[in-house]
């Protein structure tokens, strides 16, 4: 459920690549996709060639289209919203390049986390994100957002290319990482988070920080993560950390059938 065949459309007003998410199906009215590349050639005739776009999604029977676009892609941004596509947010990907200075705290330990642990990651994931693209989009709700980040964790402790670290606190359970691995020195934290009611206490910077000093001990010498728009209060603590903020993409979203909310979902 892992992997995903990738479709192309490369005609002369428009090419754009795109693919089914499998890893979504359990827990939507249908089958989500994603566009991963578009590029509008000819503006004027893009409309009638994104036509093979909609029969594919009809045929697949296709809820909800994301797409992250570079912020300078307006051309292509303001055509999707021509078909039906809102904007949701702006994604960042903060990198941190120097993990030299950061020291562990002796009470924080970072380690795998063990099986039987899956099923207390995953309520909290369920319950700690407010502002995933699934959850600001007034499409699709937080039902289905909480039980998708549930569902990452979960798939996480059965993905190769991921690993799920737990985080403690004088030995107790305070948050999580899945983390990936992209180049033997490179780590991106693709999801992460604190138990509920551990917030604004300063334990987040004391727990990231170790988590850097963690990665440095083991020759990582670039971390990246993914943050959305609508959440400035991670965006300090990152800022705070020295990671550096490039420029964002744009999330859009289309739902080809109506807001899933009148799915009874």
């Amino acid at each position: 459920m892992f992997s995903y065949t990738e479709h192309a459309i490369d005609l002369a007003p428009l090419a754009m690549r795109y693919y089914l998410a499998p890893w979504d199906r359990p827990f939507f009215p249908g089958n989500t996709a994603a566009i991963s590349a578009i590029t509008i050639r000819l503006p004027e005739q893009a409309s009638d060639a994104f036509g093979a776009f909609r029969r594919w999604c009809k045929d697949e029977d296709v809820c909800l289209v994301s797409c992250r676009l570079p912020q300078d892609r307006l051309s292509e941004c303001g055509f999707l919203e021509a078909q039906g596509f809102r904007f949701i947010e702006l994604n960042y990907r903060p990198v941190c390049n120097d993990l030299s200075g950061y020291t562990p705290d002796p009470d924080i330990v970072i380690a795998p986390a063990a099986a039987d642990e899956k099923g207390r990651i995953s309520a909290i994931a369920s319950t700690i994100f407010s502002t995933g693209r699934l959850h600001l989009d007034p499409q699709v709700g937080t039902a289905i957002g909480d039980r998708r980040y549930a569902a990452w964790v979960d798939n996480a402790f059965r993905n190769p290319q991921q690993t799920v670290l737990a985080l403690r606190l004088n030995r107790q359970l305070a948050g999580f990482v899945v983390v990936e691995k992209p180049e033997s020195h490179r780590r991106f934290w693709s999801l992460i988070g604190l138990a509920p009611g551990l917030e604004g206490q300063g334990l987040g910077r004391r727990i990231w920080r170790t988590l850097l000093a963690s990665h440095a001990s083991d020759g990582v010498t670039e971390v990246a993560t993914s943050i959305s728009s609508q959440n400035p209060r991670v965006f300090n603590l990152y800022v705070g950390l020295g990671f550096r903020f490039p420029a964002p993409e744009i999330t859009l979203h289309w739902c080809p059938g109506g807001p899933l909310r009148q799915s009874g979902l």
